[in-house]
């Protein structure tokens, strides 16, 4: 929520003659004329169920300045009368509410400060803005809107514009210019109709956050270019062709819905999975409640779940894919020829992503990039075919200078991965790797990287000393996640190293994978709190040791910081030896099969 907003709706709460408050209480119709009394000075009916304002109710309010009424869901239609004696009304939300028009009384509101109409699903139109020049924040996200409002171009007093909807087709030229207040800028990211210029872009100084796809390299470098020496607060920028794709950060939406508690839940099921960009569905009976997780549009998916059932938008939000950094700071590259054509990254960058770069073989290849953004801690690859190896030394001089930052690393579907590291020759016993390259990494995710065999060098597991999570997933050929090739030569002699701060291991779908590390070593896991393990079939030997092992008393276990362990199938959980002789004993309480 914008700051006006937030601080209205909590100053809204107060009591007083000047305020009418009936949230959430389930109103169908709001309250008759008589009630609405002169002195109002701000009102809510958020989240109720009012299904229409009908004609005949036309408030004389005409020092009201705050109107909520978004989450009223039901609402489809306000009459022309209704605003008619708002002539003081500064604030007006109808955000969440099905109101197919905008009525004209609206427009006409001269000394209107905000405007919120996000989530308005069915809202295809809106009327020309041009008597709006007071407006300072306008917000059509979420809406059915194809074009942009005519008038826009007149609102110079703009600060905040929100036009991240899928069916916006294009953002016509000249308008962003006009707009030079502006400080928060948001467009649909994944939009490939919605051509913005970089010249104009570059020419909003005031903006602290952006957020817009770049179709053409050229408008990419002249944006990022004009920042360079400025600080954003927050931006997610895109540089994609149109036929390029990527990912954006996952959302989480939870619906209330009235299917959920009766048979009829599996045709709720389909009609939600069949939503473009769906990962996972999942429902909690007792509370009527649907998770929905994926690169969403939540209001497709209520307008789309409303012709069956009635349904509730509860809340919307980031999934923790990756950190949620404040501030965020934000690049996505797909379908670029990197390392060919020149590319500038904003010098502050914190988030790097990359997709379909199929002609970088290395992030070696790209070195100038972290060269760049000394900033970077975090940085995703995926979909890349020509990806061979992470880092190769002979391509670099400085062969830990690309990641020795990072603190999250995220590889997924590189078809040709066979090696973290690329060496100029094999790794002897009395060779060794640079220090640091993996030294500040907190979380590394890989996924169907189907070439991989062997995951870290032995000599490399100990620049791990900062790794909290580690997940390797669907990697069907992985055989090793610590590799025992170039171990010492003394290699009968047990030997035991520690990973001090990781709390998390999953391994899952890796049908070739015979060990954590060698028969010899034991990892020392003291902060380890989750472990997964699913479909490892041909993992013999779990060599992990955590301090529960040693704890005489377990017979509390919600007093320990161990929480959980996941496997499956049972037969493997029978079958497995672990280093610690009592291990499966003893994490018998916290073991949950899958």
């Amino acid at each position: 929520m914008h700051d006006v907003m937030r601080d209205t709706a909590l100053y809204i709460k107060s009591s007083g003659p000047h305020f009418m408050v009936k949230s959430g209480i389930g109103l169908k119709e709001l309250p008759s004329k008589q009630e609405w009394g002169e002195h109002l000075e701000k009102v809510s009916f958020m989240e109720n169920n009012v299904l229409e304002i009908p004609p005949h109710l036309s408030p004389n309010c005409e020092i009201l300045s705050t109107l909520f009424l978004q989450y009223n869901m039901s609402l489809k239609r306000i009459s022309e009368s209704f605003f008619q004696h708002m002539h003081s009304l500064s604030i007006l939300s109808l955000s969440y509410t099905g109101i197919e028009q905008l009525p004209n009384s609206v427009l006409n509101l001269e000394t209107l400060n905000a405007l919120v109409l996000r989530g308005c699903y069915n809202l295809k139109y809106v009327s020309s803005l041009e008597k709006l020049k007071a407006l300072r924040k306008l917000d059509l996200s979420d809406t059915a809107i194809e074009e942009v409002p005519k008038g826009l171009e007149m609102l110079v007093n703009l600060t905040y514009l929100d036009l991240s909807t899928v069916s916006l087709k294009e953002f016509p030229m000249a308008i962003l210019p006009r707009l030079s207040c502006l400080q928060y800028l948001i467009f649909y990211s994944k939009s490939c109709t919605v051509k913005l210029d970089g010249s104009e872009a570059a020419r909003l100084r005031k903006l602290e956050k952006f957020e817009g796809r770049f179709n053409e390299l050229t408008d990419f470098n002249d944006y990022t270019d004009s920042i360079r020496d400025q600080s954003r607060t927050s931006y997610l920028l895109v540089m994609a062709p149109p036929e390029a794709k990527f990912k954006v950060n996952e959302k989480t939406l939870k619906l209330k819905c009235d299917g959920v508690r009766d048979s009829r839940v599996s045709k709720l099921a389909k009609i939600i999975v069949a939503n473009e960009g769906v990962q996972s569905v999942s429902f909690n009976r007792e509370k009527g409640q649907v998770k929905v997780v994926g690169q969403v549009d939540p209001v497709g998916i209520v307008h789309k779940v409303r012709k069956y059932f009635y349904v509730e938008i509860l809340s919307v939000g980031p999934n923790r894919r990756f950190p949620a950094l404040l501030p965020k700071k934000e690049v996505i590259l797909s379908g670029c020829q990197i390392g060919r054509d020149p590319v500038v990254l904003p010098t502050d960058l914190m988030f790097l992503r990359i997709f379909e770069s199929h002609n970088v073989r290395s992030l070696s290849d790209i070195l100038i990039f972290f060269q760049q953004a000394n900033q970077l801690s975090v940085c995703s690859v995926e979909d890349c075919k020509g990806i061979e190896s992470i880092l190769d030394s002979s391509l670099s001089s400085s062969l830990c200078s690309p990641l020795e930052n990072l603190e999250y690393l995220w590889l997924e579907r590189l078809d040709n991965l066979h090696v973290l590291i690329k060496l100029e020759a094999p790794l002897s016993i009395s060779s060794s790797l640079p220090l640091g390259i993996f030294s500040h990494l907190k979380s590394f995710v890989i996924k169907e990287c189907l070439n991989m065999k062997q995951l870290f060098p032995f000599k490399l597991a100990h620049d791990l000393q900062n790794l909290e999570k580690l997940v390797v997933c669907d990697c069907v050929q992985m055989e090793e996640i610590i590799s025992s090739e170039e171990e010492n030569q003394e290699i009968n002699t047990p030997m035991e190293f520690s990973l001090p701060k990781l709390r998390k291991l999953e391994l899952k779908n890796l049908p070739e994978l015979k060990s954590i590390c060698s028969s010899n070593k034991t990892i020392v896991c003291n902060s380890l709190r989750k472990i997964e393990v699913s479909k490892c079939t041909n993992l013999k030997r779990m060599p992990l040791y955590i301090p529960l092992f040693q704890d005489t008393d377990q017979s509390v276990p919600s007093a320990h910081p161990f929480k959980v362990i996941c496997i499956h199938p049972k037969k493997w959980w029978e079958s497995v030896e672990w280093e610690y002789p009592n291990a499966k004993e003893v994490l018998l309480p916290w073991l949950v099969l899958i």
